[in-house]
């Protein structure tokens, strides 16, 4: 089986860019280069975080900002407490002349495992080094310290990402979430259904990114929610990963909106392909922006039709589930704590 590679991320001149006199401060003075207060962070919100965590592999801080990479940078990008190289374990170590102070403790920590490196201070000495000293697969990456990480460098990550481990394997889908993620649906400029579904589950890490951009708390891990879909304006329509033990077709299906709204729209996927058989979306039922306090505004032209492929696959997968959309939307809520009350005890 492949091993899922690591990609090292430094900071300084990589995911901050660095311009002229940038680098010589930051060395003089750390504690105040490293603090949240720093003016040059700004820089920070052009990095493609979500490109990162889209990539496949294992983000891991390879940096001298230490643990304030988690407490100061990872807010900002919305990447998660990212594990961290010690370098500090390795004080004492000869270095060869010349090679850079981390290269050999990213061998050490990588043990075997194929590892890119996103730094803008890699010298073909160091990549010589690895090549030599490691035994898995290496592409050692460097960034241009005045324009900072772009798309174009991810990019080249990606394809090596790839091509070392392969496309991601999609995960099993439970029929109704299938049946619903297969089917196509029209908008029709509002007088049909708002929702695009994904072709398969949105990956975990992916997830995580925008929730924790949606709620502001860098914890959340993105395994609250397996989003399937969304809506025109960038909302999401999930599992939500709240039953101990179930299975993911018992799971109850929700909106969040873009706008901070939420909806509990089905009991779980059963239920939800029935919603969506009955001609629904996600904007036909109300949304709560505060706990208890419900807004809804149907589109003007809104015209409700079956959605007949749906309806074919709900007669065959869940026969005895059919009931009108009304009373299938006031049944979800039982034995489940409030979606709103819940999701704000995340925000931050």
């Amino acid at each position: 089986m492949t091993q899922r590679p690591i990609v090292f991320l430094d900071i300084d001149g990589t995911l901050l860019p660095l311009g002229p006199g940038d680098r010589s401060r930051s060395v003089e003075d750390p504690q105040e280069w490293r603090a949240q207060s720093n003016p040059q962070l700004a820089k920070l919100r052009r990095a493609p975080g979500y490109d990162l965590v889209r990539l496949g592999a294992d983000l891991v801080w390879a940096t001298a900002w230490g643990p304030d990479a988690n407490d100061v940078v990872a807010p900002i990008l919305a990447l998660g407490r990212l594990p961290i190289v010690d370098f500090d374990e390795d004080d004492g170590v000869p270095v060869p002349d010349g090679l850079h102070w981390k290269t050999a403790s990213l061998v050490r920590y990588a043990a075997g495992r194929p590892f890119v490196w996103l730094d803008d201070e890699i010298r073909d000495l160091d990549l010589q080094w690895v090549e030599a000293a490691h035994p898995g697969s290496v592409l050692l990456h460097r960034v241009s310290p005045t324009s900072g990480l772009t798309e174009d460098d991810v990019a080249t990550v990606g394809v090596w990402v790839q091509e070392v481990a392969g496309p991601p394997v999609p995960e099993d889908v439970p029929q109704p979430l299938r049946a619903i993620m297969d089917a196509r649906y029209d908008y029709d400029d509002g007088r049909g259904v708002a929702f695009e579904p994904h072709p398969e589950l949105e990956p975990v890490a992916e997830t995580g990114w925008w929730f924790r951009h949606w709620t502001g708390n860098p914890d959340v891990t993105g395994q609250e929610f397996r989003p399937f879909g969304q809506d025109g304006g960038g909302g999401y329509v999930c599992s939500w990963m709240i039953r101990p033990g179930a299975d993911l077709a018992d799971q109850p299906v929700v909106y969040l909106g873009s706008d901070g709204d939420v909806a509990l729209l089905a009991a779980d996927a059963w239920d939800a392909l029935w919603f969506f058989a009955h001609g629904y979306g996600p904007h036909d039922i109300p949304s709560e922006f505060e706990p208890g306090e419900q807004y809804f505004q149907l589109e003007p032209d809104r015209v409700v039709r079956p959605h007949a492929e749906l309806v074919r696959a709900a007669e065959l997968l869940a026969p005895g589930r059919r009931r009108p959309m009304e009373q299938i939307v006031a049944e979800a809520p039982a034995g489940l704590p409030g979606l709103r009350v819940w999701v704000d005890a995340l925000c931050r």
